[in-house]
């Protein structure tokens, strides 16, 4: 008796052939109408004409496979779809390109976007839950998806953190589901990326924390967890600006207009609290807050003029818990920045949801 074959952890086929796919797919469905415990997912499957699918590394570096089989009730077959390609792209992240590579009409897309990104471990991680967000957006279920066996799986190290969840011997056959719901530049700034790659799974963080030395944002338990001889004050500060923009994010459970409320305060998050300006390059002071990049600068200059040549040891206050910052570093907040960047357009889409909503009401 052969042993159990596990299932890889990370859920990206390597790179095969259409026909092999496509026979991987099939040898699913007749692997699931044999499991009683999944027969009803094969029958709706077939009743909603859904899509059983994988993911498969592309011959084109760069490029990701999407192929996938439905069941057409015309004629009582279950058929394969054409596959469609995914494109990393430097200004984008993953978008759908089913261009024919090496074509110029795959080309112009590709230079519409700022062309292909080179594929790195650092380039890749990021995308993650872009790349879900998009495929859910295309009608890819995530707890239809078809994942690797061990050996089956992508080499390429830049998809070391596209994997799956871990599961118990009791759940080896479940196919889980991903649900991602914010857009990309969100889940960007306000997820962990320790969290993406333990799970493959982008969640918002409770607790975030932002090391000092990178200026990337932590869940802190599991920076803790991961380093734990650092030092809060020393090796990284809390940032209570993007905490206090997560819970209003997460609030997404309320109301419509009582959501929209709570997204509205998020403005007074994003502004520096010494101009009452929205901040471009939000820096990070010890006391946890933030600050424009300028604005705290010409604070810290005001405070050193006011004092006598020997005030070199007097405390240099923060502008708002008076803490002490001399001799304390300034961290770019890059988390909070690139809230702020994909923040306008997540906010008006919400504002407009919100009006629809009302109307229909």
């Amino acid at each position: 008796m052969q042993s159990k074959v596990e299932e890889a952890d990370i859920f990206i086929y390597g790179k095969m052939g259409p026909k092999e796919t496509n026979r991987i797919l099939m040898g699913k469905v007749e692997l699931l109408k044999r499991q009683l415990d999944f027969s009803s997912k094969i029958n709706a499957l077939q009743e909603n004409e859904g899509k059983l699918w994988l993911i498969r590394e592309s011959r084109v570096e760069g490029l990701l496979t999407v192929q996938s089989i439905s069941y057409e009730k015309t004629s009582s077959k279950w058929k394969m779809n054409t596959p469609e390609r995914y494109l990393l792209s430097n200004e984008k992240g993953w978008i759908r390109n089913n261009a024919r590579p090496g074509s110029d009409l795959f080309q112009a897309i590709a230079e519409s976007v700022g062309g292909i990104v080179k594929l790195t471990e650092e380039n890749t991680t990021p995308h993650l839950p872009g790349l879900l967000n998009l495929l859910s957006k295309n009608g890819y279920d995530a707890g239809n998806r078809v994942n690797p066996k061990v050996g089956e799986e992508t080499q390429t190290t830049a998809y070391t953190t596209y994997t799956t969840l871990r599961r118990s011997k009791s759940q080896d056959l479940h196919l889980e589901s991903t649900i991602i719901s914010l857009p990309e530049g969100i889940l960007m700034a306000l997820s962990c990326p320790l969290t993406t790659k333990k799970t493959g799974e982008a969640k918002l963080m409770k607790d975030p924390v932002t090391l000092v030395k990178d200026g990337i944002t932590y869940e802190r338990a599991l920076l803790l967890e991961e380093y734990p001889n650092l030092q809060e004050g020393n090796d990284f500060y809390p940032n209570i600006k993007l905490k206090t923009i997560i819970n209003y994010i997460a609030a997404n459970s309320l109301q419509s207009d009582e959501y929209l409320a709570k997204l509205e305060k998020v403005e007074e998050d994003i502004q520096d609290p010494v101009q009452l300006i929205t901040m471009e390059n939000p820096v990070l002071s010890p006391s946890g807050y933030s600050y424009e990049q300028s604005s705290i600068a010409q604070w810290i200059h005001s405070k050193q003029s006011d004092l006598p040549v020997w005030g070199n040891i007097q405390p240099i206050p923060d502008p708002v818990t008076r803490m002490d910052m001399r001799g304390k570093m300034l961290v770019p907040n890059i988390n909070l920045r690139l809230f702020i960047d994909a923040w306008p357009s997540f906010y008006e889409e919400q504002r407009l949801s919100c009006q629809q909503s009302l109307q229909n009401s």
